[in-house]
This record gives C-alpha cells, structure tokens and sequence, in this order.
C-alpha cells in the first residue's frame, strides 16, 4: 500500500463517512449535496489519524515500526505538510457547505490536534475522542439548519447513543493497555483511579447510552422493527455488564454500534 494512504488509514476514514451517510438520510438531505460534506469528512479524517501518528512517532518505533513514519518511508516533515493541506482543503470545502457546518469543521480541527498533541493519554483524551466520533452524525443537521435543530432531531439521540458507547469502549481500552499506557507516562481514567473503577465505569456508560434506544420508539414514531432491534441491542449492553474480560466486552459493543445504525436506517423503511 501507498505510504501516504496506509498514514491516513483509509478504513478508518471509510467508517466515519459511512456515519455520516446515516445521518444525511436520517435529515433527508438530497444526495445531490452529498459529496462537499463526505469529501469534508474523509479529508479531517485522515488529517486526524495523520497528526495522531506525527505525534505518536516515537511510541511508534517500539509498537508499531512498519508505519510509514517510524519506518522512514514518510519524513516527519512531510506528515505534517500533509496533515495541513488535507485538514486546509477540508476546512475551506465546508465553507461552501454551511456557516454552521464550517464552525463545526473549525471547532473538530482545533480538537483533532489538541487531542494528538496533549489530551490523547489524559482524563480529557476520551470524552474528545467519542465527540469527535458521534459528531459526524450531528453534521448533517447543520448543513440544512442551525444548532436549535439539534434538540429535536433524531440524529442527535444517535449522536448521544455513540457517544457514550465509544466513551465506554475507550474506558475499556484503556484498562487493556494499561500496562504500555504506565510506560509512557499516561494518565488515563484505569492509572488515576485504578482498573476496578475504571472498568465500572466504562459499563455504565455503555448502559447509559443503551438507555437512549427508546427514545425514538417512544418520541419519534419509530416502528415495531426498530424496537425488537433496540431490545436486542440493549440486552446486549445488559450483557456486558458482567463480561469481565474487557476485550471480550469492547467486541460486543462493536456489534452493538452496527446494530444500532441499522436499527435506525430500518426507520426509514419500516
């Protein structure tokens, strides 16, 4: 693979679109002005895992040393020029979209930085992170309308619904690689306040976020599909409440985030 499309993760990219398109149906825009917006997301994408891996440089020569920067197949220099036009041509794209979808833009690239630079391995490293991912649902309410939208539109339970189930799963994440994180120096919710806690707490906002799958049945007219389907999804989560392996319980909520957006394209149809 091309060292510069292995630096920007291209499957990584793919799914953040993917959230996007679900969202973009969810709103009804019309796919006629579909492309800026993807072609916005794909770009801040791969300037995100760009900047992640020019700060991750030397924690990259010991885990990782086939990445194109450790392995010197791309400079530092370079990522960073290219962390920059990527994250520029984007910013400038969703100008042309909407006022408010640019201030989103703006706002997730000053947060994409800071993230790799400072926040990627501290208490603040999480809750960034699930913001990053659960926004591009809420983007395609802004291409259309403001930021008053938000509070009535059913993406935005999707958005809360991703929200605390990747802030979960991360928790998690970060108990599995507790021991690499003490190395570095990091200071991730299982090294402050230790494994036990750390673990219940990623259950619980993974259950909490399982909470929000009625919301649409009850208040949105969602259908009977959709509700067998958030009754799965939920008793999934229940599940996981007393997986104690942690990697076991990340792939569960894996499966739950993809029926979860299947659940709500059924929506649409049924």
């Amino acid at each position: 693979m091309n060292p510069y499309l292995k630096l920007i993760r291209p499957s990584v990219c793919l799914l953040s679109i993917f959230g996007l398109i679900v969202g973009l149906l969810l709103v009804g825009i019309p796919f006629e002005l579909w492309i800026l917006p993807i072609l916005v997301v794909f770009l801040f994408s791969a300037s995100g895992n760009t900047i992640n891996d020019f700060f991750d440089f030397e924690i990259d020569k010991i885990n990782k040393p086939e990445r194109p920067l450790p392995s010197g197949k791309i400079s530092k220099k370079e990522a960073i020029i290219f962390y920059l036009v990527l994250g520029l041509i984007g910013l400038i794209i969703s100008g042309f979209v909407s006022l408010n979808f640019f201030f989103l833009a703006l706002l997730n690239s000053i947060l994409i930085f800071m993230y790799s630079r400072k926040f990627k391995k501290t208490l603040l490293g999480n809750p960034i992170d699930s913001w990053l991912a659960c926004s591009v649902f809420l983007a395609p309410v802004l291409i259309s309308g403001g930021f008053t939208e938000l509070l009535t539109s059913t993406t935005t339970i999707l958005a809360i619904i991703a929200f605390f189930g990747n802030y979960g799963r991360e928790v998690l994440k970060d108990v599995e690689d507790i021991k690499g994180d003490k190395i570095i120096g990091a200071r991730t919710l299982p090294i402050v306040f230790g494994e036990f806690k750390a673990t219940i707490l990623g259950k619980i906002l993974i259950f909490v976020g399982s909470v929000f799958l009625f919301l649409p049945f009850f208040f949105k007219g969602f259908g009977l599909i959709y509700l067998v389907l958030a009754i799965l999804c939920f008793f999934i989560c229940l599940s996981i409440l007393t997986v104690r392996d942690v990697k076991v319980a990340q792939k569960l909520i894996k499966v739950v985030m993809f029926l979860v957006i299947f659940s709500f394209l059924t929506s649409l149809f049924f």
